[in-house]
């Protein structure tokens, strides 16, 4: 959570506009909405939700949201494990924004959610989202099975593990993609396969420019500083294939542990080129799965989180729900 910090503290370290950390071990988030709590029944939505833990070691927890339609029905329904954004270092799964957006998507794909709320930076560097995303997949997929532990009765009840769907926006699909990868080669609990991925602004960047990204600002680029203070470690840095899946020492997107993918962009989305350069990548593959491009128009990255209630918006969730159900 934001903190109230004094101006006569050491920086140790900062990530402007999104964090800042202090030599006394204290954390300034400086972007992200209020955390608020879940709820019985939405009331602009009819949707259900509530808090579940996943896990105690590592502590991992998650948002659960059941539609009105289903609430005393027996119907399953599709499951999607939804990773907000917010660069790994802000924001979480029991935000405002998140927990609004996942309200009106739930609702209108008549979809059961799992809104996970992974670890964040700086106490938790890359790759423990990552291991977080896979654990819940196991998870998830573990209720396929005749396992009693740690179950989740929306799940059991709802569930249509035959319509497993994971995704997330900007470094929420950068997860869902790296995700997608593990499945290609790891098996999930009950041997579940992951039918489809969303990814709606994926974070994917590089070493070298391509389209219209600017070549003087490239090194310096926000993207690059992001990912240096969240994976500082990460082999090939900028071209490690977490972040450039299209890169030279990348592994080959053929094998990829999905059927279907939706790629969102939108045009003022610094990431846009390079997530265009990621769908004709992965048409080229030689994968057999179906993968779409949708271009949701002349708007920022998270548009549709930020400000729903617009017409662009509409037509992106809209268009989103129907990929999901």
């Amino acid at each position: 959570m934001a903190s109230s910090i004094s101006t006569d503290k050491e920086i140790e370290k900062e990530l402007l506009p999104l964090i800042r950390v202090y030599k006394d071990g204290t954390v300034e988030r400086l972007l992200g909405s209020p955390i608020v709590p879940p709820s019985p029944q939405d009331p602009e939505t009819g949707v259900s939700s509530k808090d579940i833990i996943i896990s105690d070691n590592p502590y991992l927890s998650a948002r659960v949201f059941l539609p009105k339609s289903d609430q005393n029905q027996s119907q399953k329904l599709p499951i999607f494990v939804y990773f907000h954004g917010g660069g790994f270092c802000v924001e979480s799964a029991f935000s405002l924004y998140c927990h609004r957006y996942l309200n009106i998507l739930v609702s209108q794909a008549n979809i059961i959610a799992v809104s996970v709320d992974y670890r964040l930076l700086p106490h938790h560097p890359l790759p423990a989202a990552y291991e977080d995303g896979w654990s819940t997949l196991q998870w998830v997929a573990s209720h396929s099975t005749n396992n009693p532990t740690n179950t989740e009765p929306w799940l059991l009840n709802h569930g249509d593990f035959d319509k497993l769907y994971i995704g997330g926006d900007t470094n929420g699909a950068n997860l869902a993609h790296n995700l997608a990868m593990r499945a290609g080669t790891e098996t999930l609990p009950g041997n579940i396969k992951i039918l489809g991925a969303l990814l709606c602004n994926p974070f994917f960047w590089g070493s070298k420019p391509i389209g219209s990204e600017p070549v003087e600002e490239h090194p310096t680029s926000l993207a690059i500083k992001v990912w240096n203070f969240v994976y500082p470690d990460a082999p090939g840095g900028i071209d490690n294939p977490m972040v450039n899946p299209c890169g030279p020492e990348a592994p080959g997107l053929a094998t990829l542990g999905c059927s279907e993918i939706l790629v969102c962009i939108t045009g003022k989305d610094e990431f846009r080129d390079r997530d265009i350069l990621y769908y004709e990548s992965v048409k080229k593959s030689g994968w057999q799965g179906e993968v779409e491009l949708f271009d949701a128009g002349d708007e920022l990255h998270g548009f549709q989180i930020f400000n729903p209630e617009t017409d662009k918006a509409r037509v992106m969730i809209k268009r989103l729900a129907s990929f999901l159900s």
